[in-house]
């Protein structure tokens, strides 16, 4: 009933996800890379793809074992491919977006059996806003939910066929997403698991049980691989690991300073999926006529991991990603069983939303906030206004007015995104124009030092190392008890130790570009007299 005829819905899916692509990849390296996450997965990944060393993640010089190497590798492999800049960091990322959407479609039609209704959950899924974060800022986040995903329909597959082949795959991608970000990337898959039960379980299923051991054992050797290589090098990792990583990040708000209100997924987990949400919040009551086993899926795969994550010490909303692959499957079913009454009701709402977002995008530039962008890119708004008003008056069913206007605003607000970042860098908390102005006076070939700040993007941007001045910065505290020498010192000067602020001496006598943001304290002015020009970039003084 709903989008496309059966026979032409894998078609339908990969003609849209290749339009997608087109999009996902225009201007993709257009703003640089923001802090603080972003930059430093980029930054990470860069000195990854420069020195060659696959297992021991560098930040600035200095050992970095917060996450697993795998999104780094990814990532670094995209630079070999297509450079170290953000194209080359990103475009990694728009695959797997690209990816969770197939997944989606494949999980749904086992689970509804129907491909109509697949498409309509993986569109949903694509337009989600929280998603399309998720592809457009580098973190792990994304990968792990590629392979969380790729995991859960490998275990559908598993469950509905009985061949023993699918299950060493679900461990295998079990074991991926550990080395993407160690054991939170257990938790999707095997609540989901669990959630399934036996509803889909071949008759023949038994007959391949055994295979669980052995399939284990294959995710215990690829996912502790890494760990394990690293806990015979040093003993220093087993506490780290264990301890550091799994118990405080979980129970410890303070432990990576990323606290937040234990309300916090509860609020914005909603307005990152809007309109979708609204629509799960206002037919809630009619989840009650769901089938049983679809009930406790949803259970297992939305409110269970919603309070676990909302009791951690440590929020990011990118952390409950793929809690909106199931929102999508969820709000799809409540799309499909919607009476038509109710379905005009909310397609008027939720077309009218997506009218007041782009009249939002169309007037930014009126704003009095700053906002610059060329008047061509206005083209996109005043596009999306028109496909809107096309759907609204046309003669398709009111579920696919709805769909298809979330993905005509999704898919011309990439283009328009992107564009607005490009111009307006002051919104991405990046280095670019720092990096722009160094590059314009010839000046990258002199030593970057950084005073008091932690700016991974700027090393990023200039394809180089530069020098950080810890003057007392909470920001500049780095983990260096797995350093084995002390050439993380050339990197890192510290200027409570003297031989640190002998090596600024130096440094200083050989010309370098000094970057401060805001002013230097009274006490280090003396720092200036080595230098001639200054430009000011925002918040930012370059001095050279």
């Amino acid at each position: 009933m709903l989008l496309i005829r059966k026979t032409n819905a894998d078609r339908s899916l990969l003609g849209l996800l290749l339009v997608l692509l087109l999009l996902l990849l225009f201007n993709l390296g257009g703003w640089g890379v923001v802090e603080t996450s972003e930059a430093r997965y980029a930054e990470i990944s860069r000195e990854m793809w420069q020195s060659g060393d696959l297992l021991h993640p560098r930040l600035l010089g200095i050992q970095h074992y917060h996450k697993p190497p795998l999104t780094y590798i990814i990532t670094s492999f995209g630079m070999e491919l297509f450079g170290p800049d953000a194209f080359g960091a990103r475009i990694f990322l728009q695959f797997s977006l690209l990816l969770q959407v197939w997944l989606v479609y494949l999980i749904a039609k086992v689970l509804f059996g129907n491909p109509r209704q697949a498409l309509l959950a993986a569109v949903l899924y694509f337009t989600i806003p929280a998603v399309l974060v998720s592809a457009r800022n580098l973190t792990t986040d994304s990968f792990l939910a590629t392979f969380e995903l790729a995991a859960i329909l490998a275990w559908l597959r598993y469950k509905t066929r009985a061949k023993s082949g699918w299950l060493y795959f679900f461990y295998l991608l079990l074991a991926l997403a550990f080395l993407t970000k160690g054991p939170v990337g257990l938790i999707f898959p095997v609540l989901v698991a669990i959630g399934l039960g036996g509803n889909y379980t071949s008759p023949d299923n038994h007959t391949s049980r055994w295979h669980h051991l052995p399939a284990l054992l294959l995710l215990l050797a690829v996912g502790s691989s890494w760990y394990i290589y690293l806990m015979v090098k040093d003993a220093q990792f087993v506490d780290y690991f264990l301890f550091k990583h799994t118990v405080q990040r979980y129970a410890n708000p303070e432990t990576f300073g990323r606290s937040k209100p234990w309300w916090f997924y509860l609020v914005l987990a909603p307005a990152l999926s809007l309109p979708w949400s609204a629509i799960l919040f206002a037919r809630f009551r009619h989840l009650l006529e769901m089938p049983r086993p679809l009930k406790r899926l949803f259970i297992l795969w939305i409110l269970v991991p919603l309070v676990f994550f909302s009791f951690s010490g440590s929020k990011l909303i990118l952390y409950i990603l793929p809690i909106f692959a199931g929102q999508a499957l969820l709000t799809t079913w409540l799309l499909i069983h919607m009476p038509e009454k109710t379905a005009r009701k909310a397609m008027n709402y939720g077309l009218l939303y997506l009218v007041v977002l782009t009249v939002a995008l169309l007037v930014a530039p009126l704003l009095p906030v700053g906002i610059t962008l060329p008047w061509r890119v206005l083209t996109f708004p005043v596009l999306i206004l028109g496909a809107l008003a096309v759907l609204w008056t046309g003669e398709r069913l009111p579920q696919q007015k709805l769909v298809y206007g979330a993905l005509v605003f999704t898919a011309l607000l990439l283009p328009y995104s992107t564009k607005l970042l490009e111009h307006n860098p002051q919104f991405t908390n990046g280095s670019r124009p720092i990096a722009e102005v160094i590059l314009e006076h010839n000046l990258e070939q002199r030593p970057v030092l950084v005073y008091n700040r932690l700016l991974p993007s700027l090393a990023f941007e200039l394809n180089k190392s530069i020098v950080s001045i810890d003057d007392g910065s909470d920001k500049l505290v780095r983990e260096v008890q797995f350093e084995s020498d002390e050439k993380w010192r050339q990197e890192l000067l510290q200027l409570n130790r003297p031989e640190s602020m002998q090596r600024l001496q130096d440094l200083l006598q050989q010309e370098p570009v000094l970057v401060v943001k805001n002013e230097l304290p009274e006490e280090r002015r003396w720092m200036l007299k080595y230098f001639d020009e200054q430009r000011q970039v925002g918040e930012w003084t370059v001095y050279y």
